[in-house]
């Protein structure tokens, strides 16, 4: 059957080689995109026009089969470690795309159910009650009604609105997949290492299955042949509310229509557009919108949406309410203002250099940079194939509008912003929405209930077990069995080549060969990671631990200024303007960053980071000793970030997910020595007023802190340096950094790694009798975090066995997903073994009833603590081989893998061969392993005793789950976010 296949189109992007073939049999189309990595990621792409309902398919044996293919589930896409595994899923996914059982007891569960309580429940139903009234859905919908016609299906929400999956039938999810899920409407997208012959040759099953249910009807193309929106007839400014007690700060976004998704220079001119006006600190957007004293908005990005008709969105997040509607005019007399005076062709050139860097740099360091426009193409283009290169030749675009002048650049200015028609929603916080939206809510289910009856009720509790017993029938051990999983060895890394600074018997290396070689003695620890790339990222790690507790909240507000102060001199005393330093900076970098924390762990360090050219070395490595020692703090400066940081504070306090971890962490660790804590927006909120007041009255108190503060940070002692690149190519490697970095002799010891789990709180060392309800109107659903002890460290013999275990469960179509999800009770749920801060958590996302979740839970863990529900050995086998995935994962692109060598080897202190080692660890793992970590762990999750839990909820649940955890042992402080 691979003889059906054709090749349409050959490309070759920046030596990335992109292949697409149709079958002349069934019309599938399968699009390879050559990358360098371990990991083979398939994109599944249909063309459907929806209206107000979300076909989400049926449960299945797929998940299980993916995970013995080495990937971690499954979407609308699959990523396996290696090609082997992506073979044999392959065909597999495919089959359950175009052929699902589409059961009445999958939709019952995956969709829409009522339970025994008289509460809607279903897993889409879920998703949607925890984001139908969040500010950006409510703004979202507003704008599709008004730029589209009730005729096109843009004008829809994909996820379906709560009324509307509350009267869906399963036969109208039936129909819609008929309608579109076909073989000549998917393409395949696959990114990664995989033979075409095998590829092709794969799909011989499903070629054959396809032809044996004859030929299939002809189908109008979706989009492409459906009638285009009309562009709008006239501006429109319409005001929404959106649930919030907090009134403070709202939301802006303006709306229009762009160019054609075929208009491809358009498209790139515009993306410069965008870019050019809001990029960075002296963009004139941020200039004077954003880094302002009395700021109208916290930040102000453009989203562009590839449609048939492009749509550009341009977001102004966290606005003071008191400016809401003058966040308008302002940016149009900004734009007015570039029209008549024009823009700086200079920083617009520079820009447009940035940008081809930045495109440059993603082709190295993503694989969805070709794959989506691929993705976007099959949706889109030409069914003969002959204009993908159109689709992802970025470059020849660039190359063409870097020699527009500022008449074009004007034009477009004016013929897609200025001139154009457009949709303003505004977005305003309100605490009687909030409040009206739960007595509505709350009425609704009464009557629901009183309308049910109690004997209906019982019978639907009856129907919903019915359901999820027919969902959760076991898959036959053959069909697993029968399933190989691959070879680890075949997978093939990608090597990275590690030296060190100083001379070191341990790496006998080329590098380190190199780096000897060059007979500078350097007074800093540098680990030098050596991969072929065209760029060099440069990193200072600070160890934060010699900071006093007065200090530490000064943090953010230190990192968000760190790229854009004021410069001195050393030699001179001159002064350079933080402008020209952003713009110096950005001509001489491809991307820098800083913050707290390293890899979502090790949140006792901070990171500072620079990417430069390969050529650009030196000049990278200057730029980070300027931008540690050499910059002035200045108090209007520190003014405008410590007020963003403020005024961003709302929209995080509406974010039931987030407060929920939040709230933990002000429980979990020491307010004076953890940075999570200091800088979490509990403690950012009471601090940032006071910096702010001081900042006006007395600034030398706020900038004598700092000093002191960036002191501490960048004593030699607390700074671990890594640089990762073509290190071989750098003729003198270790002089750069004593040249450019500096000569700071210190005769302390390096810092040793900081770890989370040092900084516990007394909660937090022995966790239990602990726990807050936390009352949230502004969300529909509840969250909740369970937190007790794990391992602390990577060595930790009982590491592999706990993560083997928490992977048993709450893996895709595992014992937590067909039982909480299944059942509706959550949107997700999951395990996380944490062992940098040291604990083992339990957290459920969009529960309808984060109690009655948790009860489930429970009883799921304590029938595996008990014996009575065992996992067999397929279940074992596909959580292992999850596993390896995971870990293959995090070494995905070249830079993935040169930041992992340094992590492991520097950061966790283990071997630079710690993931091969760590994934025999995970192999030997055996069913008596699993009952000790269950016994020492797990169980102490869902035990008052030895476990700290906050729930968020919204208002009409809070007094229910409270008193019902108090019924198991759980004494919850009933709290409003404000007394946190």
């Amino acid at each position: 059957m691979a003889a059906n296949f054709v090749i349409t189109k050959e490309i070759s992007v920046n030596g990335n080689k992109i292949t697409k073939f149709r079958s002349s049999k069934t019309g599938l189309s399968v699009v390879h995109v050559d990358n360098e990595g371990p990991i083979v990621n398939g994109y599944f792409a249909l063309a459907t026009e929806c209206e107000s309902l979300k076909c989400s398919g049926a449960p299945g044996v797929l998940d299980g089969l993916a995970n013995r293919a080495l990937a971690n589930g499954t979407n609308a896409s699959i990523a396996t470690a290696g090609s082997e595994g992506f073979l044999n899923i392959m065909p597999i996914f495919i089959d359950h795309i175009l052929y699902p059982t589409m059961t009445e007891a999958a939709y019952y569960t995956e969709v829409h159910n009522i339970n025994g309580d008289g509460e809607n429940a279903g897993v889409v139903y879920c998703e949607m009650q925890g984001r139908e009234n969040s500010a950006d859905s409510i703004m979202d919908l507003k704008r599709q009604r008004i730029m589209y016609p009730e005729n096109s299906g843009y004008r829809y929400e994909t996820g379906g609105l709560m009324s509307c999956l509350r009267s869906l039938e399963a036969e109208k999810i039936r129909q819609y997949h008929r309608d579109y899920y076909r073989p000549d409407n998917l393409c395949l997208i696959v990114s990664g290492r995989v033979e075409h012959n095998d590829l092709l040759n794969a799909l011989d099953p499903v070629e054959k299955r396809i032809i044996s249910k004859g030929p299939l009807l002809p189908m109008k193309r979706p989009w492409v042949d459906s009638p285009q929106a009309p562009l709008m007839k006239e501006t429109t400014n319409t005001t929404v509310t959106f649930p919030s007690e907090d009134e403070d700060m709202g939301e802006v976004a303006i709306n229009w229509f762009g160019p054609s998704v075929t208009d491809f220079l358009s498209f790139q001119a515009l993306d410069i557009l965008e870019t050019y006006l809001t990029d960075s600190a002296v963009a004139v957007l941020k200039k004077e919108m954003v880094e302002i004293e009395d700021p109208y908005c916290t930040s102000v990005d453009f989203i562009t949406q590839q449609r048939i008709r492009a749509e550009i969105r341009l977001a102004f997040d966290s606005v003071p309410t008191e400016k809401l509607e003058e966040v308008e005019p302002k940016f149009f007399s900004i734009l007015e203002k570039i029209a008549k005076d024009g823009f700086d062709m200079d920083r617009m050139a520079a820009v447009i250099k940035r940008e081809k860097l930045k495109l440059l740099d993603r082709l190295e360091t993503s694989h969805m940079t070709l794959a989506w426009p691929c993705l976007i193409h099959s949706l889109y283009g030409k069914q003969d194939d002959s204009d993908l290169a159109n689709f992802v030749d970025d470059i020849h675009n660039l190359d063409i509008v870097a020699n527009f002048d500022n008449a074009t650049w004007v034009t477009y200015l004016r013929e897609y912003f200025i001139e154009a028609k457009r949709a303003t929603i505004i977005g305003k916080p309100s605490a009687e929405h909030a409040a009206k939206q739960a007595e509505d809510e709350e009425k609704r289910i009464e009557e629901q209930r009183k309308s049910l009856g109690e004997e209906k009720l019982k019978l639907l509790e009856k129907e919903l077990e019915k359901h999820r017993a027919q969902n959760d029938i076991p898959v036959p051990a053959e069909i697993f069995d029968n399933f190989p999983i691959p070879d680890v060895k075949g997978i093939e890394m990608i090597k990275v080549v590690t030296g060190r600074g100083q001379p070191d018997a341990k790496f006998n290396n080329e590098v380190q060969k190199h780096l000897d070689n060059d007979h500078t003695e350097v007074p800093y620890f540098i680990e030098f990671d050596h991969i072929k790339s065209e760029f060099v990222e440069l990193s200072l790690f600070l160890t934060t631990s010699d900071l006093p507790a007065r200090l530490r909240p000064y943090l953010d507000i230190y990192f968000d200024s760190l790229y854009s102060l004021p410069l001195i001199d050393p030699a001179t005393g001159k002064e350079t303007p933080f402008e020209t330093v952003v713009k110096l900076l950005d001509q001489d970098t491809v991307s820098h960053e800083c913050g707290v924390g390293v890899s979502s762990m090790f949140r006792q360090l901070a990171l500072v980071l620079l990417k430069t050219e390969r050529a650009k070395y030196a000049e990278g490595i200057a730029w980070l000793k300027k931008m540690t020692w050499d910059t002035r703090f200045d108090a209007d400066r520190l003014k405008v970030i410590a007020t963003k940081l403020l005024n961003d504070i709302p929209s995080q306090k509406r974010d039931g997910s987030r407060m929920s971890r939040v709230c933990m962490d002000a429980i979990s660790y020491d307010g004076e020595k953890s940075n999570i804590s200091s800088l979490s927006i509990l403690q950012q909120s009471k601090f940032l007023p006071d910096v702010i007041k001081k900042l006006e009255k007395e600034p030398e108190i706020v900038i004598k802190a700092m000093d002191e503060l960036r002191e501490i940070l960048t004593r030699p002692a607390n700074i671990h340096i890594q640089v990762q690149g073509d290190i071989l190519r750098q003729d003198q490697p270790k002089t750069a950094w004593v040249k450019n970095f500096g000569d700071k002799k210190d005769s302390s010891p390096l810092a040793p790694i900081p770890f989370s789990s040092q900084v516990w709180s007394e909660a937090g060392k022995a966790p239990g009798k602990k726990g807050y309800i936390v009352n949230m109107p502004s969300i529909e659903s509840s969250f909740a975090a369970h937190v007790t002890r794990g391992p602390t460290d990577f060595l930790d013999p009982d590491y592999a066995a706990l993560l083997v275990l928490s992977e048993c469960l709450d893996t895709l179509e595992g014992p937590f997903w067909k039982q909480l999800r299944g059942s509706g009770a959550v949107y997700g749920a999951n395990l996380r073994v944490d062992v940098e801060s040291g604990f083992l958590s339990f957290n459920i996302y969009r529960s309808p009833d984060a109690l009655r979740a948790f009860n489930l839970a429970n009883k799921i863990v304590q029938d595996y603590a008990s014996g009575k529900s065992k996992f067999t050995k397929q279940e074992l086998e596909g959580a292992k081989a999850s596993i390896v995935y995971r870990i293959v994962c995090k070494e995905e692109t070249i830079s993935d893998a040169a930041t992992e060598a340094f992590i492991n080897q520097v950061l966790k202190k283990v071997s630079a061969e710690y993931n091969k080692e760590f994934l025999e660890r995970v192999q030997a793992v055996s069913p008596a392993d699993l009952q000790h970590v269950m016994d020492k762990y797990l169980i102490k999750v869902f035990n008052p005793d030895t476990s700290n839990v906050v729930v968020t909820s919204a208002s009409t649940k809070v007094k229910d789950i409270s008193e019902g955890f108090k019924k198991i042992g759980f004494q919850l402080e009933t709290k409003n976010i404000e007394e946190m």
